[in-house]
């Protein structure tokens, strides 16, 4: 099964967010087709091979929220570590969002998701509601 089967109700919704976040962070997977000025950096110089390993990472981190979903306290780590990531990816995209003229877009697509994903997980965490 791919959700927590427990008697706590909290963790089996807490479950299911575990996978509603693993499917919102294939979004980068298709972001070139949907959203490219606020998904996709523009700028010509950067290195062919970086939109295909974020890609790659975003794809691992679905990953392990699936699993984790199984039982979501026990895998706090994986809620742990998509604030932590979430958090610094964002404020490296804000800098280079505000310092780079063609990268505004940004402003208003991926860097506000990323923040607001990295502070609601903060409040709302399997050990707070365990």
């Amino acid at each position: 099964m791919l959700i927590y089967r427990g008697d706590n109700a909290a963790l089996r919704r807490y479950s299911l967010f575990m996978i509603f976040l693993a499917i919102f962070f294939l979004a980068p997977l298709v972001a070139e087709y949907t959203w490219r000025a606020g998904m996709v950096w523009q700028d010509g110089r950067t290195n062919e091979s970086v939109p295909s390993m974020l890609k790659a990472m975003y794809l691992a981190l679905s990953i392990c929220l699936v699993w984790g979903a199984r039982d979501p306290l026990k895998n706090a780590i994986i809620i742990d570590y998509v604030i932590v990531s979430s958090l610094l990816h964002g404020l490296v995209m804000l800098y280079y969002a505000l310092v780079l003229d063609w990268e505004r877009a940004h402003l208003w697509g991926d860097v506000p998701m990323l923040l607001v994903i990295a502070i609601a997980l903060t409040f709302y965490h399997p050990r707070r509601i365990g």
